[in-house]
């Protein structure tokens, strides 16, 4: 009678289990992931209902997410993503601070870029909504010619060339940080850059091509489009009445909604057209983040011009 295994059934004996294992682990850590997510979606939550407290008792959105703590959030770890390994605020670089508007539902107030090995990004809508959404690739091309770079969601770009998904292409003059490009729940792409506060002088050229969301975010305004072609400069300069930010938004095809962030007016730019919206914003210039929706107080100037 045969006694115990032969070599190559042991080796399959093995490999049977070897397989097992991993599957084991890949859902203990899909597992684990999905945990953290999960975490992530419910601080997502209570920041907006937190926000939303706020509206009620001020009349306005926060400047910054700090400014809940400690009335309307009361644990500061609701500010810490469960899958960010720093410590501390992980939600503020993400954070944009919106004129609150119905007609706007559907529109963007706070990202977290960090799930599933950056495969899957927390989005929170400003009909309070929170999904998870696919990421797509943004690549960086220094000249026309050089070899892309894949960006990442926060990072700050100076000069160059930004190629998304859907074939829009920004070309860079000046500082410019990458919100985030990913997929809405109408299955669209929606892509956010935005210029920091504090930029001197900067300029973006936006080429961008079929029914995806494209906003360029800047201490004065927020401009939105669907399918267009317009230049944004973005000029910072200090004088006796402090530090003032003027956006200049030139539409060469299509139209650009352009929502100011002092009052919340919103201006209809249509091909040819030009407009400056001029606002005072704060005395300390923070570079590393979404800009901050300026201070409620004049001066707060629009111009147009064809």
């Amino acid at each position: 009678m045969k006694k115990g295994f032969s070599l190559i059934e042991t080796l399959i004996l093995c490999l049977i289990g070897f397989s097992i294992l991993i599957l084991i682990i890949g859902v203990i850590s899909n597992s684990r992931e999905f945990a953290r997510t999960m975490g992530c979606i419910n601080n997502m939550k209570n920041i907006s209902q937190a926000i939303e407290n706020y509206q009620v008792d001020w009349r306005e959105t926060p400047v910054t997410l700090s400014s809940l703590i400690p009335v309307y959030i009361q644990n500061v770890n609701v500010l810490h993503c469960p899958s960010d390994r720093e410590k501390g605020d992980s939600y503020s670089k993400f954070y944009i601070g919106r004129y609150f508007a119905e007609a706007d539902s559907n529109k963007i107030f706070l990202l977290c870029p960090r799930h599933f090995r950056g495969e899957r990004i927390a989005a929170a809508y400003l009909s309070y909504a929170v999904e998870i959404a696919k990421n797509k690739k943004i690549q960086y091309y220094e000249t026309e010619y050089s070899s892309p770079q894949i960006v990442k969601p926060g990072e700050i770009l100076s000069r160059g060339i930004l190629k998304f998904e859907d074939n829009t292409k920004v070309t860079l003059s000046g500082k410019t940080g990458v919100l985030g490009s990913f997929t809405n729940p109408e299955g669209k792409i929606y892509s956010i850059i935005y210029i920091p506060e504090g930029e001197k002088n900067s300029t973006v050229n936006i080429e961008h091509h079929g029914d995806s969301k494209f906003e360029v975010i800047t201490p004065a305004v927020i401009a939105g489009v669907e399918g267009t072609k317009f230049n944004v400069i973005n000029e910072w300069t200090n004088d006796t009445l402090g530090n003032i930010d003027k956006t200049t938004i030139s539409v060469i095809e299509g139209t650009v909604n352009a929502r100011e962030r002092n009052q919340g007016r919103v201006e209809t730019v249509n091909s040819g057209e030009k407009i400056e919206i001029i606002t005072k914003t704060y005395s300390d210039a923070k570079t590393n983040i979404v800009p901050r929706k300026p201070p409620k107080q004049q001066p707060h100037i629009i111009k147009r011009k064809k």
